[in-house]
């Protein structure tokens, strides 16, 4: 199959988007919401910390295998199908991490319930391209993304609760719950790519055309800006808590209204990147995003080497957190743009990308005896290098969508 022009896109239904990024808050969710059970789970299946861990990996390694595997299949199978059966294999991988008699069941189980959200999170991004373009989908995407932002921040508190009233166990029950009502809302989404635009030929070539997509420098250059930007954003994720509480002296109180302050700068600045992409587009919003991520990030550098302070680390941070949130969304909507007639193999790409920089940087964050400088210098990597590839994106993002 070749490419061809997209047809004209019509806005995307406010209830279909919701309903969307409903789906896509199921990996932040099956990430955070039995952190706090970590311990009472080695205690219960007799295992030590680094077997518990296991699980959190095999999740993740998860999330990023299924959205490979799953993004280019979609581009020829269709997408509402593939939605129902990710949601399934949620409930059902859920009901077994509940079940499980041994850390060895329960690494496989997270294994597949990592696969399932992340191709909930990958065919949602891949929806919003089938059905709009340009600013429209920059627009969706920063909607779904304050969903997505917001699941991290309440998924930790409710998994305390929940685990309270019962066990570890009762957090996975609910989880199975959350995956019954995901299938119900996939079934009521319509399907966004029709017969006549899907890929054809055989599973190789539909695979091989993902790795085409690697060869378009202006597709490349924005990947590497998601993927590497994102790294600059995951990097204060990481090392956060060792700087602002072992190193700077903060209270894991305090630290916790920083942190929340971060995900809440996070959030509004994603709405306000849905209101106003329209008038100034998407790759004005992409360069104002990768701007704030090398000033933040330098800005912070500077601070380790001369006067460390907390309110200072804090400015620095926020700054890199609002670039973070005009990076993400605004260069998906611009990279999918140049996926057409592949645009779940973009997708799969973007988010294995984002995935695996997130795997680099955790342990390049704990390097050193400064944690700050380390953390600091991570960051300034990370920005520059997405806002050399951001530039290499918008050069050849061209059409009046893309501004």
């Amino acid at each position: 199959m070749t490419d061809t022009v997209r047809p004209r896109k019509n806005p995307l239904p406010f209830a279909m988007l919701l309903g969307i990024a409903l789906l896509s808050t199921a990996g932040p969710f099956g990430t955070d919401m039995y952190l706090p059970s970590l311990p009472e789970i080695g205690r219960d299946l007799a295992v030590g910390d680094s077997s518990v861990q296991l699980t959190i990996t095999g999740f993740m390694v998860g999330m990023a295998l299924g959205q490979l595997v799953m993004g280019p299949l979609s581009d020829r199978v269709g997408r509402h199908r593939m939605l129902a059966t990710a949601t399934v294999v949620w409930l059902v991988a859920s009901v077994v991490c509940a079940l499980v008699p041994g850390v060895g069941l329960f690494i496989v189980a997270r294994f597949f319930q990592g696969a399932a959200g992340g191709t909930c999170v990958m065919l949602g991004r891949s929806m919003i391209s089938d059905r709009t373009s340009g600013a429209g989908a920059a627009r969706a995407l920063s909607t779904m993304m304050v969903f997505t932002a917001v699941a991290p921040i309440l998924a930790p508190v409710v998994g305390d609760a929940v685990a309270g009233l019962g066990s570890w166990r009762t957090v996975f029950w609910v989880l199975a719950v959350v995956g019954a009502v995901e299938f119900v809302v996939a079934l009521a989404l319509p399907e966004t790519l029709p017969a006549e635009r899907r890929a054809t030929g055989s599973l190789g070539e539909v695979y091989r055309r993902m790795g085409g997509l690697l060869r378009i420098p202006a597709f490349l250059g924005h990947l590497v800006a998601f993927a590497i930007g994102f790294g600059a954003f995951f990097s204060f994720i990481s090392g956060s808590s060792f700087v602002l509480q072992e190193q700077l002296g903060l209270s894991s109180q305090v630290f916790s209204f920083v942190f929340a302050g971060n995900a809440v700068a996070l959030v509004v600045t994603n709405l306000v990147n849905a209101q106003v992409v329209e008038r100034f587009g998407p790759a004005t919003m992409q360069r104002t995003g990768q701007t704030l991520l090398v000033i933040g990030a330098v800005a912070l550098l500077i601070v380790a080497l001369t006067a460390p302070s907390v309110p200072a680390v804090v400015v620095c941070t926020a700054v890199v957190t609002v670039g973070t949130a005009l990076n993400m969304g605004n260069t998906t909507a611009l990279a999918m743009d140049l996926a057409q007639g592949r645009s779940g193999a973009g997708s799969a790409l973007l988010g294995a990308g984002q995935f695996l920089m997130a795997g680099v940087v955790s342990p390049l964050v704990g390097l050193g005896g400064d944690g700050l400088l380390t953390m600091a210098v991570v960051m300034t990597v990370c920005a520059g290098v997405a806002g050399v590839a951001g530039l290499v994106g918008r050069r050849g993002s061209v059409g009046p969508d893309q501004r």
